[in-house]
């Protein structure tokens, strides 16, 4: 969130965070949304309200006949970064009962269907083990479930990153058995892992977690000028291209991501749409044709 300024306290922000983004998400504003979403007086959402029009004073009208605060025609956020990640992001907590001044106003907002992929669960001391392990760079001790042996193996795991790629969580770790530094998902790690001591090696040590590179990704050439026009709109591309500069391990995450990589522009343009335009660049990088998670 974007602080316009340090000088106002926690609490007032929250709540001109909350008229910015009933406004801008609902198209109105009253003083019972605020009431209703910090418990405050009518007196209290008042002053923010007046607060908020001395900040902003460009952004809000008022419509006496509907008894409601409205945008004006030339509105532009002050607190809000205003991107579709932050009202997916409100409306996502919302649905796990969050709390905070933006899920408080999203909630009411009832038109909205979000469909999103079901999640890898894991168990919460799990990721608490986890994360001292980081934090103190110390050792894991596991019983990891993978997908290459019919039963469980004891890992010794030297950690240094969480990882959420859209549905999974896993943790990037230097495995002793594998002598190399890999990923593994918290979900298969059964049951709870065990604290052990220094870790054997350190994150300085990842190359390719320590080495970044350019992913560069365009509208499927087969598509007519018109269309790719289109599509670069959609992604947000700059002369054609969406380029993310990212750690190489986490590359493939990306590209599954986005679905695209080798053979794009031989599929059909209709459905592929976008395609990877550096996989000559990235196919140097031997790593990239490894499975993903051990």
């Amino acid at each position: 969130m974007v602080s316009a300024d340090e000088s106002i306290r926690w609490e007032l922000r929250q709540r001109l965070i909350a008229i910015e983004a009933r406004v801008t998400w609902a198209g109105r504003l009253t003083t019972g949304d605020l009431r209703r979403a910090f418990g405050i007086s009518r007196s209290q959402a008042s002053k923010d309200l007046a607060r908020y029009q001395e900040l902003c004073p460009w952004n809000l009208r008022y419509d006496r006949h509907e008894k409601c605060y409205r945008a004006r025609d030339d509105f532009r956020p002050r607190f809000l970064h205003g991107t579709a990640r932050e009202f997916l992001r409100a409306l996502h907590f919302t649905g796990e009962g969050g709390a905070s001044p933006l899920t408080s106003i999203a909630a009411d907002i009832t038109s909205v269907e979000v469909l999103e992929p079901p999640q890898r669960e894991f168990d919460v001391i799990t990721l608490q083990r986890v994360n001292t392990a980081v934090r103190e760079s110390r050792a894991l001790v596991v019983e990891y479930i993978s997908m290459n042996t019919a039963a469980p193996r004891e890992l010794e795991l030297s950690p240094h990153a969480l990882v959420f790629t859209g549905s999974r969580w896993h943790v990037r770790a230097h495995s002793t058995y594998h002598h190399d530094f890999r990923d593994f998902l918290l979900s298969r790690m059964r049951p709870v892992p065990e604290l052990g001591g220094a870790a054997a090696r350190g994150v300085d040590q990842d190359h390719d977690w320590q080495t970044m590179v350019n992913v560069r990704i365009g509208a499927h050439p087969g598509l007519s000028p018109a269309q790719q026009a289109i599509i670069e709109h959609d992604f947000g591309m700059v002369s054609g291209v969406l380029e993310r500069r990212m750690r190489l391990a986490l590359v493939p995450y990306y590209l599954q991501l986005m679905r695209v990589g080798k053979g794009d522009t031989e599929r059909d343009p209709a459905s592929q749409q976008i395609v990877l335009l550096n996989a000559t660049e990235l196919g140097r990088y031997d790593r990239l044709s490894r499975g993903s998670y051990s």
